[in-house]
């Protein structure tokens, strides 16, 4: 009868250990499915962001002596030249260096931009210009580190301090806008000025 009892406890102490190694399996296993399903959402936000800047991928096509006109219905309508361009068929974008830039306007008072760097987006024909900027028209010219072109619109958009040298006066801003189409300057943001007058 005591060994009925003595096996009886075995039994019932195998069952038990049974059960834990059962619960220890699915906890481990419910642990492992929560772990797979955080590292795979990490991962498909990560593909989900905006593609790399240009910086941080390698260039497709590395061009020297770089040449690029834009027209619109047979009219030319900004023609650019630039020492080397790299481009990046996955942003549709060109990473360009010493570049010039001349937009065409309306009684041939063309816009001459120069700067040491930019971005041209090969889709649109929008651009950023950067570094040492240096814009002349016939009547004054213009400096300042950064600019932005939008081609949809023909504007041309400074954030960023910007000087303005003509014959008659000096103009100092924080930011200014420039429509191609009509030829109009709106500077904006402690906008200071000093006037010469001209004595003929």
């Amino acid at each position: 009868m005591e060994k009925d009892c003595t096996d009886l406890h075995i039994k019932t102490t195998n069952k038990t250990n049974r059960i834990n190694i059962f619960f220890i399996t699915l906890i481990v296993l419910l642990i492992i499915s929560i772990v797979a399903v955080f590292v795979r959402n990490r991962g498909a936000q990560k593909n989900s962001s905006s593609p790399p800047p240009p910086e941080t991928t390698k260039a497709n096509l590395t061009i020297k002596n770089f040449q690029h006109v834009a027209t619109e219905n047979g009219e030319k309508k900004w023609t650019l030249e630039a020492s080397s361009a790299s481009l990046y068929t996955q942003q549709d974008s060109a990473r360009l260096t010493d570049i010039s830039v001349t937009f065409s306007m309306k009684k041939g008072n063309d816009l001459s931009v120069h700067a040491d760097k930019g971005v041209l987006n090969i889709k649109t024909n929008d651009m950023t210009i950067s570094g040492n900027i240096i814009a002349q028209l016939p009547d004054y010219s213009l400096t300042t580190e950064n600019l932005n072109y939008q081609h949809a619109s023909r504007m041309i958009q400074v954030n960023e301090p910007v000087e303005i040298i003509g014959q008659s006066m000096t103009l100092k801003a924080g930011s200014l806008t420039y429509d191609l189409m009509t030829g109009t300057l709106t500077c904006e943001n402690h906008v200071e000025g000093s006037f010469i007058e001209i004595h003929q």
